[in-house]
């Protein structure tokens, strides 16, 4: 659903509050101000879709998790992520978007991996947690 929406429609982006880049802080007119912003309207609510609604969900979650990973390896000193689980499964459109968060949070310095097999690797990870805490 979400792959047919546009969040552009449900979210608040830069332009919106200052009709373009806001070159102060470097942040393009496309930038997400506020997940979920332009809800605030009663006519605007009424004028997006359901894929509109689910696009810009998707969104503001890959975006929190790549602005959130991107922490944490810099934290610990890791250059490389490699995302794993049943989530990514032959979804292209998350993949994208972590993709895309991940490179803009950490201004083009750490790209997503995502592996082929992702689930049975999610399994993997967590048995080896279990094991080690054994």
């Amino acid at each position: 659903m979400a792959s047919h929406g546009d969040s552009t429609r449900v979210d608040k982006l830069v332009q919106d509050i200052y009709g373009g880049d806001y070159d102060r802080f470097g942040l393009p007119g496309w930038t997400v101000a506020s997940s979920f912003g332009n809800m605030i309207s009663k006519e605007q609510r009424d004028s997006v879709s359901k894929e509109d609604l689910a696009r810009a969900a998707l969104v503001a979650v890959t975006n929190n998790i790549g602005s959130i990973t991107r922490m944490c390896a810099r934290n610990e000193n890791i250059e490389r992520v490699v995302f794993v689980g049943n989530f990514l499964r032959g979804n292209m459109l998350s993949m994208k978007l972590l993709a895309y968060s991940m490179e803009y949070w950490s201004a083009g310095q750490m790209k997503a991996l995502f592996l082929q097999h992702e689930g049975y690797f999610g399994a993997v990870g967590s048995l080896l947690e279990l094991l080690k805490s054994s």
